[in-house]
């Protein structure tokens, strides 16, 4: 059995005020569609004999009518070829409330689709194969339910589980306030499955021989600047194994410039040397690290948009050079809103507090706003 995985495609996701040219809508709302639609095609390219959705179909639990109509009209071609899909809900999706209702429930109407996303234990048998989903969970008891519940067949001919999570702790973690712990699912259950298709970390690796994340479609965020992305083929019977890279909005996070000792004019001509034609319709992050307060005072950052003009977007990190001991004043840096909300936390002089949780809740918060 060919099976074709990918996951974390965050359909609606938007950022920046650019609009695309040709749809009207916000550009990186767009890339994600488009994103989604290279994998939607591949579908029907390679005819894999099951497509498998690892989780964060959507960015939000409550998508807009676009991001759900792009998805479900899809949903209706997969299921039309006669392809089987199984998804799985993840942590972006899973309402808060379960009395709110899930959008799968809809996705769930289509005879060839099986979705597992009620915060429990799901099995699906297709062509001789069970299919063993683990959604996300909101409770840990639901997990620790789910994983109860798990019973692999010895009379099929294969068992693939599905599940969406940082798998064995904070390693393929993506610092979120209510991602889903995984621990080695096959030491927890003493059950060994021909293949864990992992969702929610945003890059390709595989965590153990049978066990891969896909990578997202898309990136969402700077941190991911150095990751491709794309989707995974299998081979259930040989195991070959092999990813797919798609085509998508580059992201570069240029090296940091050291400002010690720079006049402003120096700190353009390194800046005009890194506005090569790498950036052109690129997400670009420039970094000033130890600026001088007079630099710092005539720095003109709309002379600085105009050496990046060629990128989509510009963000900058600037961190001033810290002043001698005692005289009160610390070194100050721009940064994105998430940044300086982390900052505000670590320097609060409350030991009580969970720093580390209130940090990510408010990236989390942050990010749904």
């Amino acid at each position: 059995m060919k099976l074709l995985h990918f996951s974390d495609t965050h359909l609606g996701f938007s950022e920046y005020h650019k609009i695309d040219p040709v749809t009207g809508l916000n550009q990186r709302e767009q890339d994600f569609y488009d994103a989604w639609r290279q994998v939607i095609e591949a579908v029907f390219a390679l005819q894999p004999d099951v497509v498998i959705h690892a989780g964060d179909l959507f960015h939000t639990p409550r998508p807009s009518n676009r991001a759900i109509r792009v998805a479900l009209e899809s949903i209706q071609e997969i299921n039309d070829a006669g392809i089987p899909m199984v998804l799985i809900s993840g942590n972006h999706e899973t309402p808060r409330i379960r009395s709110t209702g899930s959008i799968f429930e809809s996705i769930d109407l289509f005879p060839n689709v099986h979705a597992a996303y009620q915060s429990r234990y799901e099995k699906f048998s297709i062509q001789g194969v069970d299919f063993h989903c683990l959604p996300h969970c909101s409770l840990t008891e639901e997990m620790d339910a789910a994983f109860a519940q798990l019973t692999k067949s010895v009379t099929v001919g294969h068992n693939v589980l599905i599940t969406h999570g940082a798998w064995s702790g904070n390693e393929y973690g993506m610092g979120e306030f209510n991602e889903q712990r995984l621990p080695d699912v096959e030491a927890l259950t003493a059950k060994e499955f021909d293949y864990i298709a992992l969702g929610h970390y945003h890059r390709y690796v595989a965590v153990k021989e049978n066990a891969c994340y896909s990578s997202s479609t898309e990136r969402t965020s700077l941190n991911e600047h150095d990751s491709t992305c794309g989707y995974l083929v299998l081979d259930l019977e040989s195991g070959d194994r092999e990813y797919h890279e798609i085509e998508t909005r580059p992201m570069r996070k240029l090296p940091a410039i050291d400002c010690s000792g720079l006049l402003t004019a120096d700190i353009y001509q390194q800046l005009q040397t890194l506005a090569d034609e790498s950036i052109r319709d690129a997400i670009v992050q420039i970094q000033l690290h130890n600026l001088e307060q007079d630099a710092f005072l005539k720095l003109d950052m709309r002379a600085i948009d105009e050496l990046f003009q060629k990128a989509f977007v510009l963000e900058k990190q600037v961190l001033r050079k810290s002043k001698a001991p005692g005289d009160g004043r610390a070194s100050a840096q721009i940064g994105s809103l998430p940044v300086e909300f982390s900052r505000y936390i670590e320097a609060l002089d409350k030991p009580e507090l969970d720093k580390e949780r209130l940090q990510k809740m408010g990236a989390f918060y942050l990010d749904e706003a």
